[in-house]
């Protein structure tokens, strides 16, 4: 059965404005595509807009759940804070994603656990702020109706447990992790390099782990196979490596060094 032609697609990391490579059917280097990359700093100033917007919404409905101010009067009390509520949780939600992804492009390290820690759940640290203010002011508000407070009550209690579990980094990254996924690598003693010297991995579109083999039987079937260094892979969500890749290469290794 022959095999399946495969580009094989060059990833760089952060920072970088680079142009994607394919080879093509006679071997030879094509460009692709160029795709400018964002990196962590445009990320994380996006993701602090997005939660200043956020909380923008919040202190809007603290301020005419207090009669400050009366805007849409054509609106009730009640969907105009359940409306601000819902624009405060996207805002901060889609912040939050972007905070992560900045996070896996630029990690902290696990030397300070405590800056490690608040870097890695800012977003959730938002999310209590974007809401718990509001969830506090309604509870306590002696005029409003008691329907209309447990409905309120009810769609900010909501708004913040999605905004805090969706913002969470339920696979922080670290400086270190990654480094010891760049030691697992040259470990196998049998891997590819790029121009620069460097050991590269190889992953699928819609891959879930980097391959250390291009012709691992996982990517057999993939029409694109991307490559990039350990830390480019985990820039792209993929911090497990494929077992079977590293296990077969360094079987191959062994073998090499008894022959």
């Amino acid at each position: 059965m022959a095999k399946k032609e495969r580009n094989i697609i060059e990833v760089a990391e952060k920072n970088e404005s680079n142009k994607k490579i394919g080879v093509d059917s006679k071997g030879k280097l094509v460009e692709v595509k160029e795709t400018p990359k964002e990196g962590a700093k445009t990320k994380r100033i996006i993701a602090i807009c997005l939660w200043l917007v956020g909380i923008f919404f919040e202190v809007v409905a603290i301020l005419r759940l207090k009669g400050t101010i009366d805007w849409i009067p054509s609106m009730s009390e009640t969907v105009f804070l359940i409306v601000c509520l819902v624009l405060d949780c996207i805002a901060v939600l889609i912040g939050s994603q972007f905070w992560k992804k900045a996070n896996h492009i630029d990690p902290a390290s696990e030397k300070n656990p405590t800056k490690f820690w608040i870097q890695n759940n800012l977003g959730s640290i938002i999310s209590v702020i974007a809401f718990l203010p509001i969830i506090i002011f309604v509870l306590t508000d002696k005029d409003m109706d008691k329907k209309n407070k447990t409905i309120v009550s009810v769609v900010a209690i909501v708004a913040l447990l999605v905004a805090g579990i969706g913002s969470y980094d339920f696979n922080p990254v670290s400086m270190e992790q990654v480094e010891k996924a760049q030691q697992e690598v040259l470990a196998t003693g049998n891997y590819d390099v790029n121009e620069d010297g460097e050991a590269i991995v190889y992953w699928a579109e819609h891959s879930k782990k980097y391959h250390v083999d291009k012709d691992c039987p996982a990517l057999q079937n993939s029409e694109n196979v991307y490559f990039g260094t350990v830390k480019a892979a985990y820039e792209k969500g993929l911090t497990e490596p494929c077992r079977r890749c590293i296990h077969e290469l360094e079987e191959e290794h062994t073998e090499e060094e008894k022959q």
